[in-house]
């Protein structure tokens, strides 16, 4: 009933609903009057034209001089028109209705020129329509509908709304209830009902300019929308705040487009859900899918998939069938997540990890399953087969399987290798994250330590200590390879990493027990940390030979995040001294990114004045 609740809140909080009740509390006929016979007049010398000039109903206070060159039809009401408005290119212009044909519509004082055809539909104060070809309304606007991500026949379907949050979303990923999921679908059901409107909306400060086609959709406030191709059966919410932007070709169908997503350059998105900040570009195809906050696709096609904030798609990349609530990975150049077609139904899919990054041109046969994955990376050009990979941090590339006696079509795997070895890689994709999710998806969405990254890797540290002893490993020999081999001497490099990014897990956790309360600094480790609610920390001290006092804690706390950021340094001057070897003016034209760089040394600043100050209390008070 929780889960029912947040998705009640959601609705009574949404967007759509508060336009409809302020709509339905403004409604009132009797501020509207007749033309006179002078006022219709004056409108006929300003080259309008009506049949019946009956039907068009007026504010108290209007005068006609701002209407030219217009034919109404139906019922139309007009507003007193007052002040100027900016066109595109800031170019300001008095509000009126200029050359256009319009048809039982609600205008406000809004900015209309040259429409060809406006049906059906409320115009708000202070919209902009310019150069348009038709904005019509059968009245059919929707308000829900049903995704199919996943396997493309079917089984996954996630009910959404224009205000759907990822919570609400990964609620009907990971509950398959059928009691819960059947109220969740009454509840929109009701919601949709209670909010239909009978009409088209352009919203309040709203620009709609050069767009061929506007049709059965509500654009929200302070939204702009220009050189767009077609619009259809679509909302778009927007704020002052956080507006809006629909530009240049786009083709948006069948959809629902969220505050502050950039939708541009000849994009085609078609039965689509678009979270906040996500941008879709440069002749992306997005069908079929949700594509959560701070996403950029761009060059890129996303088929029947969730995916989760700030991943990142450019450069004619493929995503199909993917369920990928984590998000926050990246897929590289002709990277080909898609291979779900086996010859006969398109009933397979994914599942990647929490910022799974896609290198280069590599091909990801289904079924895969790598969310017990975190953070790991398949190397550029590399085929994977079907499998499910529980390796955190690993680095999956091209072996040589014969060699040692293992079947073809094995890769090798090389687990904990992004912690232990590319702590560039992280610390660059966390200064990302920050930046581009920054009020919108909270750092604890992404974090390192986050308890399920620490509960798979103690699963993985586990499977790969618990082994009879071989110079190779495969899936038969340690659960949880997957598809992949794994070297003895491998093995022991993973088993280091692991170890080192649960101490640090533990002792962050101890400091800031202490942090809370200094008088716990004199206990021991374990006692620090059976004062932790919450986590049990048994099975991670069994696992590993830890110091006991907490001075010694925060010395090797210390230790590792020195280590930690020094492989930050080390993977930038690696690149540095590899591009010099290569281009003579390479530090002419590579400038430091000084704000990565202040990113990086800003966190471990901090995290070593928290440990010191700690160190120094206890000297002092001995």
């Amino acid at each position: 009933m929780q889960r029912l609740l947040r998705l009640k809140k959601t609705l009574k909080n949404s967007s759509i609903t508060a336009f409809v009740e302020n709509y339905r509390s403004q409604k009132n006929e009797n501020r509207y009057r007749e033309l006179s016979e002078g006022e219709i007049e004056a409108l006929k010398l300003n080259g309008n034209r009506c049949d019946d000039w009956t039907l068009i109903r007026v504010e108290q206070a209007f005068t006609p001089e701002r209407i030219f060159n217009t034919v109404f039809v139906g019922t139309v009401y007009l507003p007193v028109f007052y002040g100027t408005l900016l066109l595109p290119g800031d170019v300001s212009f008095p509000t009126g209705i200029y050359n256009s044909l319009l048809h039982n519509c609600v205008i406000e004082n809004a900015l209309i020129s040259r429409v060809a055809m406006l049906s059906n539909v409320q115009v708000c104060c202070g919209a902009v329509l310019q150069n348009v070809g038709t904005i019509v309304s059968s009245g059919k606007v929707r308000y829900t509908a049903s995704l199919s991500v996943g396997n493309e026949c079917g089984g996954r379907c996630l009910k959404v709304f224009p205000d759907v949050s990822n919570e609400l979303l990964d609620m009907q990923v990971a509950h398959s209830a059928e009691e819960l999921l059947a109220e969740y679908g009454k509840l929109l059901e009701t919601w949709e009902s209670d909010v239909r409107l009978p009409f088209g909306v352009i919203g309040a400060g709203a620009v709609v300019s050069n767009v061929s086609v506007i049709r059965n959709s509500f654009v929200g406030a302070h939204a702009r929308v220009e050189g767009a191709a077609k619009i259809r059966n679509s909302i778009v919410l927007s704020s002052l705040e956080e507006p809006t932007g629909i530009y240049d070709s786009v083709i948006l169908e069948n959809s629902f487009v969220q505050e502050s997503v950039m939708i541009h350059s000849s994009a085609i998105v078609k039965e689509a859900c678009i979270l906040k900040r996500a941008k879709v570009g440069k002749k992306a195809l997005v069908s079929s899918s949700v594509i959560s906050a701070g996403c950029h696709v761009e060059e890129a096609e996303v088929t029947n998939s969730y995916v989760g904030p700030l991943a990142q798609m450019h450069h004619h990349s493929l995503l199909i069938a993917a369920v990928w609530p984590s998000g926050c990975g990246n897929i590289g150049y002709g990277a080909n997540v898609g291979s779900n077609h086996t010859g006969r139904r398109p009933d397979q899919e994914i599942h990647p990890g929490l910022g799974m990054f896609f290198g280069l041109g590599v091909n990801i046969k289904f079924p895969a399953n790598f969310r017990e994955s975190p953070y790991s990376m398949v190397a550029s050009g590399v085929t994977t087969m079907p499998q499910r990979l529980q390796m955190p941090f690993s680095l999956v590339m091209a072996g040589e399987p014969q060699k040692y006696g293992l079947r073809a079509g094995l890769n090798e795997v090389v687990p904990g290798w992004v912690y232990s070895k590319n702590q560039y890689s992280l610390a660059r994709n966390l200064h990302k994250y920050a930046s581009r999710g920054k009020g919108a998806v909270p750092s604890t969405f992404y974090a390192l330590f986050s308890s399920y990254n620490v509960k798979n890797v103690v699963a993985a540290y586990v499977k790969l200590r618990d082994v009879k002893l071989a110079d190779v490993y495969t899936e038969e020999q340690i659960p949880g390879l997957g598809s992949n081999y794994l070297r003895e001497p491998v093995r022991q490099l993973a088993l280091k990493a692991y170890r080192s990014y649960l101490e640090r897990y533990i002792y962050e956790v101890a400091l800031t027990a202490v942090e809370a309360d200094p008088s716990l600094f004199v206990l021991s480790l374990k006692e620090v940390l059976k004062t932790v609610q919450g986590e049990a920390f048994k099975e991670k001290l069994n696992l590993l030979e830890l110091p006991s006092s907490m001075t010694d804690v925060l010395k090797r706390y210390r230790v590792l995040l020195k280590e930690f950021y020094d492989g930050v340094t080390a993977g930038l001057e690696r690149d540095r001294a590899r591009g010099r070897r290569i281009f003579d003016d390479y530090d002419a034209v590579h400038p430091e990114d000084k704000e990565f760089l202040d990113f990086v040394h800003a966190q471990y600043d901090e995290q070593i004045r928290r440990t010191n100050i700690l160190l120094k209390e206890s000297r002092d008070d001995g």
